[in-house]
């Protein structure tokens, strides 16, 4: 349990001699720390640094004994820019959307909705959610609302309710087609695993909807739920989803799953109603398994 050992033990592992090097370890060579500044860089800004920044953060992380909490500060910094929001939320894209950016999804439904529509045969727009039949303008509205999750994400907005705002979306789910597959989309994009057969009926259940408003069509995590805003309630509020996101952020950052203590340490740190995944990714790129990879 490297990473977690390294957090719960940071005060001694940082710990300094007089002389300035840190106790039972060796002195980091500039070339290592190098080697962590350009992953760094590329992982939370999806671009390696400038030879000004390479030689700053070097300088930078060299004077302050090159300890977690340096680390973490520099991270903090650029999870903080403009550049990481860009990349979390094309990365988020590429995965829920098959490789497809926003616009592409978007064209992809919006063509789909017009070529399959008669009263939209006369739109001629190269944008076909542009046009104004059918249910176009909707999905419009949906993608502008979309398109200000990068600035959400940088002004403070939880990753979780960002998350929650495309699963949400029409053209998140709507090529799915039966409930069924979307029920296993919603556990493969985000909950981090299969769903079980009683959780693809449940779920199910709830995207038909009850039969009356408020009965109950589908329980799931101990939860009724009556639709598919339940469902997502049920999702996006639960401790498999708090789950999902350390596994993800390890699998990502890591290239390994979390140990049971780890799972079970980082899920405890997450807030429990809007859990943000920079917190945690904080956490691993400051770690010294990260820097050492």
């Amino acid at each position: 349990m490297r990473l977690l050992a390294t957090l719960l033990c940071l005060a001694a592992c940082d710990g300094t001699v007089p002389a300035g090097k840190p106790v039972g370890t060796t002195v980091d060579t500039e070339a290592e720390i190098q080697r962590f500044l350009r992953r760094a860089y590329l992982d939370l800004t999806g671009a390696v640094p400038t030879d000004a920044e390479l030689a700053a953060g070097t300088t930078r992380l060299r004077d302050a004994g090159n300890t977690a909490a340096a680390r973490g500060e520099l991270a903090d910094e650029l999870i903080a820019g403009e550049k990481f929001s860009a990349v979390w939320i094309e990365e988020l894209e590429n995965t829920i959307f098959g490789g497809n950016t926003l616009e592409q999804q978007y064209g992809l439904v919006c063509g789909i909705v017009r070529g399959t529509t008669p009263a939209c045969s006369t739109c001629t727009q190269t944008d076909p959610c542009a046009c104004t039949c059918a249910n176009l303008p909707a999905l419009a509205t949906e993608r502008a609302g979309l398109r200000t999750t990068a600035a959400d994400l940088r002004g403070g907005m939880k990753t979780s309710v960002i998350e929650r705002r495309y699963a949400k979306a029409t053209a998140y789910f709507a090529l799915a087609g039966a409930p069924e597959p979307r029920v296993r989309a919603l556990f493969d994009d985000f909950l981090a695993r299969p769903a079980e057969p009683d959780e693809i009926e449940n779920g199910r259940g709830m995207i038909i909807g009850a039969f009356f408003p408020t009965s109950p069509a589908g329980l799931m995590f101990h939860r009724h739920g009556s639709n598919y805003d339940d469902l997502l309630d049920i999702v996006f509020d639960s401790e498999v989803y708090r789950e999902a996101i350390v596994r993800r952020v390890f699998d990502r950052y890591l290239a390994r799953s979390p140990r049971p203590a780890e799972l079970a340490y980082f899920v405890a740190t997450l807030d429990a109603t809007d859990p943000d995944a920079r917190s945690l990714l904080r956490a691993v790129a400051s770690s010294r398994e990260y820097f050492a990879q």
